[in-house]
């Protein structure tokens, strides 16, 4: 529907490939996910998401065919993922050693960081303030987080579906979440 109306859409394919505790290469029958696209009616474009100023220049390329009427873009960033999918997932026993230190000496931020003083673009001084400023933040967050009260169970399905009627709102208008029995059989809420 988006290339057929010609929306104005970038869809944005974080390929870090591995699938929850599995290699994308043996996950797919084509690992080439930006090839993807044609097939429905929008280019595809491949950028090594491990360079933040390929992926800023194929976004914007992206946007300037969304907003001229051109449609929609898939565009696959292909990058890396450090850790595992999960503080319980054995990543250690799944990749290689090797595979791991190849990607993280090409560590985006680190890169950034250099090409930012290389090109007096920053220093290291205002890099430092920088992460200390997004550590207060995050750490202020995380505070507030910790602080704030659970929400009550009829926020359950707010801003979830466009239109709950049917699914989460029962015919007396109240959330069914809020039916004891609601989640009889399942998982406890």
């Amino acid at each position: 529907m988006a290339a057929l109306w010609k929306l104005p859409i970038v869809f944005v394919e974080q390929n870090n490939l591995w699938a929850i505790a599995m290699s994308h290469l043996r996950a797919t029958s084509d690992p080439q996910i930006y090839k993807k696209g044609p097939a429905f009616g929008m280019p595809g474009i491949h950028v090594d998401g491990m360079d933040v100023l390929k992926v800023r220049e194929m976004a914007q390329t992206a946007i300037a065919r969304a907003r001229s009427g051109e449609g929609p873009t898939l565009v696959e960033c292909e990058t890396y993922r450090f850790r595992g999918h999960s503080l319980a997932g054995p990543d250690e026993e799944l990749r290689d050693p090797a595979e791991k230190a190849h990607y993280a000496a090409r560590d985006p931020i680190t890169a950034l960081k250099k090409y930012l003083i290389d090109n007096n673009l920053a220093s290291e001084a205002d890099l430092e303030a920088i992460d200390k400023k997004i550590e207060e933040v995050v750490e202020d967050a995380v505070e507030f987080a910790d602080e704030s009260p659970h929400p009550p169970r009829s926020q359950l399905l707010e801003n979830v579906f466009a239109d709950p009627k049917g699914f989460g709102i029962g015919p007396d208008g109240r959330y069914r979440c809020e039916d004891r029995k609601f989640t009889e059989g399942t998982a406890q809420v």
